[in-house]
């Protein structure tokens, strides 16, 4: 099993994290909706990091947001993710969100900024799924995709390297 450690993460890929992260999120996304042989995209594609999918009549796209600082911060940045993914995909169902970061609770409550984007994510026919931290330290990431979290959380050699040698 893995732990997910963001510390790891920073200090391993501190040369482009957002990219890394984009990587990880697709590895997994793919793995989720069973993608072997990937996921067709664009340089600097609009809203999504690849086409959406199309699994059991739905129409799935993703984003990874890699954030320094707290998510609240990016509100604006994830509304605009969910006009421009309407925009661009009116067809869209359901839209994932990869992030490194929790949103802090407002008194016990669901924040202010969160409603907010899931409001505009109904609003615009999308269904709204966060994949914050909690499902990084899942058992589909840690232990039955344990192959590709060693390569993001651990400094130490992971089946990614061994294969770079071998090349």
């Amino acid at each position: 099993m893995i732990k997910p450690n963001w510390k790891i993460f920073q200090a391993k890929f501190s040369d482009n994290c957002t990219e890394n992260f984009e990587w990880f999120s697709y590895l997994l996304f793919c793995k989720e909706y069973k993608q072997p042989y990937g996921i067709f995209r664009y340089k600097n594609q609009s809203a999504v990091e690849t086409n959406p999918i199309e699994v059991d009549n739905e129409v799935i796209g993703w984003q990874a947001k890699f954030y320094e600082v707290r998510i609240s911060e990016h509100k604006k940045d994830l509304l605009d993710t969910i006009d421009k993914a309407k925009r661009d995909y009116p067809s869209i169902t359901k839209l994932l969100i990869y992030t490194n970061q929790e949103w802090g609770q407002d008194k016990g409550k669901k924040p202010k900024g969160q409603i907010e984007v899931e409001d505009k994510a109904n609003s615009s026919g999308i269904e709204l799924e966060w994949r914050a931290p909690s499902f990084f330290e899942s058992e589909f990431v840690c232990e039955e995709n344990k192959n590709i979290s060693q390569h993001f959380f651990s400094l130490d050699k992971s089946i990614f390297n061994l294969i770079e040698v071998e090349r």
